[in-house]
């Protein structure tokens, strides 16, 4: 074998390797022959791969290379071709680095230290001679092994080709890679499993950042069982079983509920996280708790409803019950006036396990719920609160992108949010059921009997969307046919119609067991959103959440945060129990976003909300609680440009006469503003408008304000 020599040459005579371990997992590789590689098209597609999107992939080598000129500590490997030309065995990116700075070099652009001398007579390794397996094991010390690693499931491919196509043993492998046996194997199963899962009908959503979850599945003992898994064959024996897993980590299409129309309508994967497969581990036997896991879309509903995993927590939880009773009763006499009132709230929750006294409303489940209007032209162009609470045939006219409403305390602002984001529901009353648990301060169940006291009037409200007729209607009625009077409460049903479609549903409502809700179809407007600082809403938080990062917005929430409040900001990211974790250079490990400013904290769920109502509405209460006056600018144009770009109607309420300037004076259009001021006029509560361009005169020249 010829030695490595260092030899001289220029940039243009050194071709990128098409076949480099680095594209395989990219969705647009494909292997490319010998006698191809030189091809200009291969070349530029190669080129392309290595660089990324405006040059992404190959910032920091630009850098690296313009301030310091071209170092020989690591020196790029070539394998001369039959054409006198040169492939590159060890440095890809850094051959495209260098590249793209000569086209800037021709172009006239600064290179820094580089010169035209550094494309012409660059210093290569020159590999004679070498093995294709000694090729592949020095690959692997730099990725595998060394520091500048490999996608995992690059890593294992290279580990796969020297096994099955190299025929190195696993001793020869673990010893020339400084791996572990338990490593090797591993990657080999997982890497059969992912090829398993690309032949699979869903093999074209295959992403890299997948592959924590299919090494999930190799690890959870109880999921390889299931799936029949052969480790000796590394194939998977009950294929019916792994389609079904290889559908639960999948987007998925399916027809709508509506025959008549033809779109498909996508549904999220059901596991999307490494650590999810652990937690179905625990009840993958359980067909109850699979199928509602499938049902709900869940894991984690799947595990709560485990029977196996319910029982056993039932019963940990009694033993260790009866164990601190005990000690309670045998330490009584220390007990204090204050130990006595956590008694007596420990009291009554042992009081709500006894099925007696179930007369609750359980804090509703998320439901798919379909909307009507997935694409809008137009939103809410009128508006006409017929009753809802104190609001009386309050007619609401002008309605723009971005709708401000001011008033005093107690002028039914955030009566009419509410009356707007309930007009987006039609027959979705749980959703009623939910906003009225938050205006009674109930954050978990509530009594049947509350609802059914407080309900004191009808609710009716008309409206035009995108162009249709939309009518609501929520009423009391009473049903003496169906039910047990001796229990019964009362019935509210909800009414809607939108042009000729109606849609109807009730809840009946029992003092001695949860409610029951009956419809035939549930549908609503569009995508809506209710936020107050008063009122904290978690799941609709957590869904926001996972909107943006499917989405790919949650970055540009957290640079708006870093940018305009807290530079120290880093990530954001939601835990397993719907926590929110800053990752901030203030503190050596992620902590809880509660530890941070209420402003911030608003912002980021105002921001993420925006994003979950794209083609429909954001009711947001108070728009500027604990937002300082100086963020109110940018925080306000931020709205706006969100609003447009998601094509979000806003409705906000506000006692600050500085956030209303701060909408007038970000920059925004003002075409797209309207502000409304409500007031009370004896017992009726009236609305009056002024455009966004009128009333940025008024506070020009009179100092204006509509409060």
């Amino acid at each position: 074998m010829e030695p490595s020599k260092y030899i001289t040459r220029h940039l243009d005579r050194l071709l990128l390797d098409p076949n480099n371990y680095r594209f395989i997992d990219h969705r647009d590789y494909k292997k490319v022959s010998m006698d191809e590689v030189a091809d200009q098209r291969i070349q530029l597609r190669t080129y392309n791969l290595l660089v990324g999107k405006n040059n992404e992939n190959i910032r920091d080598l630009i850098g690296s290379f313009k301030s310091n000129g071209i170092l020989k500590l690591d020196p790029i490997q070539v394998k001369e071709t039959p054409d006198g030309k040169y492939i590159v065995i060890e440095g890809n990116r850094r051959t495209a680095a260098l590249k793209f700075l000569q086209s800037e070099h021709k172009s006239g652009n600064d290179v820094g230290k580089l010169t035209l001398e550094s494309f012409k007579s660059l210093d290569v390794v020159l590999i004679s001679g070498e093995s294709p397996v000694q090729h592949l094991i020095t690959m692997g010390l730099h990725h595998i092994s060394g520091k500048k690693k490999w996608s995992p499931v690059n890593q294992a491919q290279l580990i796969y080709d020297l096994k099955h196509n190299h025929g190195q043993d696993e001793e020869e492998i673990i010893d020339s890679l400084s791996i572990t046996k338990h490593g090797l194997r591993r990657a080999l199963r997982t890497l059969a499993l992912v090829n398993a899962y690309k032949e699979s009908d869903f093999g074209d959503q295959f992403q890299p950042t997948q592959y924590s979850i299919f090494e999930e599945i190799i690890k959870t003992q109880s999921v390889k069982s299931w799936l029949g898994w052969d480790d000796s064959r590394f194939i998977c024996t009950r294929k019916n079983n792994e389609e079904r897993l290889f559908n639960w980590i999948s987007e998925e299409e399916y027809a709508g509920e509506d025959d008549e129309r033809d779109e498909l309508i996508k549904r999220d994967p059901i596991i999307t996280k490494s650590h999810e497969i652990r937690e179905l581990g625990k009840f993958i036997n359980d067909d109850r708790a699979v199928s509602k896991m499938e049902e709900s879309r869940s894991v984690t509903k799947g595990f709560v409803l485990s029977e196996a995993v319910g029982e056993q927590k039932l019963k940990n939880a009694l033993d260790n019950l009866g164990k601190d009773v005990g000690v309670a009763f045998q330490f009584s006499e220390y007990m204090s006036s204050q130990d006595i009132g956590t008694i007596a709230v420990l009291r009554d929750k042992i009081d709500n396990l006894i099925p007696s006294s179930k007369a609750l409303i359980s804090k509703s489940e998320l439901i798919q719920t379909v909307a009507i209007n997935s694409e809008v032209a137009s939103h809410f162009s009128n508006f006409e609160v017929i009753s809802l609470g104190r609001l009386k045939n309050l007619k609401i006219k002008h309605l723009s992108r971005i709708n401000i409403f001011a008033g005093a305390n107690n002028a039914g602002k955030t009566t009419l949010l509410e009356a707007f984001h309930l007009a987006t529901q039609l027959n979705n009353l749980r959703s009623f059921v939910e906003q009225e648990r938050f205006r009674g301060k109930f954050y978990h169940d509530f009594k049947s009997y509350w609802l059914d006291r407080n309900f004191l009037s009808d609710i009716s409200i008309s409206s035009i969307f995108n162009g249709k007729r939309a009518d609501l209607k929520i009423f009391r009625e009473e049903d003496s046919i169906n039910n047990d009077k001796s229990h019964y409460l009362t019935s509210l049903c909800a009414e809607a119609n939108v042009d000729e479609a109606r849609f109807a549903s009730t809840i009946h409502l029992f003092n001695n067991k949860e409610p029951e809700e009956f419809y035939e179809i549930r549908r609503t407007l569009c995508r809506s959103a209710f936020t107050s600082p008063f009122r904290y809403n978690e799941d609709q938080l957590a869904r926001a959440y996972d909107a943006a990062v499917s989405d790919k917005y949650l970055d540009r929430v957290v640079n708006f945060l870093r940018d305009k409040v807290d530079p120290k900001i880093e990530t954001i990211d939601m835990s397993s129990d719907k926590r929110f974790l800053v990752a901030s250079t203030q503190f050596t490990q992620a902590v809880d976003i509660t530890r941070f400013g209420e402003g911030l904290q608003r912002i980021f769920e105002i921001a993420l909300l925006m994003g979950l109502s794209r083609n429909g509405i954001i009711c947001i209460d108070e728009v500027d609680a604990a937002i300082h006056k100086s963020l109110l600018v940018n925080f306000t144009r931020f709205i706006q440009e969100l609003a447009e770009e998601f094509k979000v109607q806003v409705f906000v309420s506000t006692h600050s006469k500085e956030c209303i300037d701060a909408f007038l004076q970000n920059g925004s259009p003002l075409e797209n503003i309207t502000a409304h001021s409500l007031s009370c006029e004896g017992e009726e509560i009236v609305c009056k408008h002024l455009p966004g361009d009128k009333l940025s005169e008024l506070i020009d020249f009179i100092n204006f304000d509509i409060r």
